[in-house]
């Protein structure tokens, strides 16, 4: 009976990290080696830009929200071993807040004096064209148009895996 309920665990363990690992894949909507997505995003000073304006550039693009623990963890290193490190003429960050109001947004960003560019996306418009689950998600935009790097959640092995994609796709 021991063995039985041992054998039990593993099986309902191994079947969920099996749906989860199902949900996360069919959650992403666009992947590693797939053309980005058309879209506007307006920032967070109320100005527009075009996924246009970005051709030619390596963009980074993290989808967040002020409510999400990862999200708040990812922030100081995307602030200083991204945006304060790697900024350029060639190099893009939008972090692109999901479904939050201009005005909470903005409270948190200054509250922690973030200066990379914020971009608010309350309706999840943009987010949508990529996702329809979970945040913290990175993607990474090479000069080309086409997704270099996609990543859901926040690990700080893989975070410093995608600065490498970065600077990668910068020497090109």
């Amino acid at each position: 009976m021991k063995y039985f309920k041992l054998f039990f665990v593993i099986i309902l363990f191994g079947t969920s990290f099996i749906a989860a690992q199902d949900d996360a894949a069919t959650s992403t909507l666009k992947n590693k080696g797939e053309k980005s997505p058309s879209f506007k995003a307006q920032s967070l000073s109320g100005e527009w830009i075009s996924s246009d304006q970005l051709k030619g550039k390596v963009t980074l693009i993290n989808f967040w929200a002020t409510w999400c623990p990862p999200c708040r963890a990812e922030f100081p290193l995307l602030q200083k071993d991204i945006y304060d490190s790697i900024k350029g003429k060639d190099f893009v960050v939008m972090a692109i807040s999901r479904g939050e109001e201009t005005d909470t947004v903005k409270k948190f960003i200054d509250k922690n004096d973030y200066s990379f560019p914020v971009y608010v996306d309350k309706e999840a418009k943009v987010y949508n064209l990529f996702a329809n689950k979970y945040i913290p998600r990175n993607f990474v935009i090479g000069k080309d148009g086409y997704i270099k790097w996609a990543s859901i959640g926040f690990v700080k092995e893989e975070f410093y895996e995608m600065i490498k994609v970065i600077r990668e796709e910068l020497k090109k």
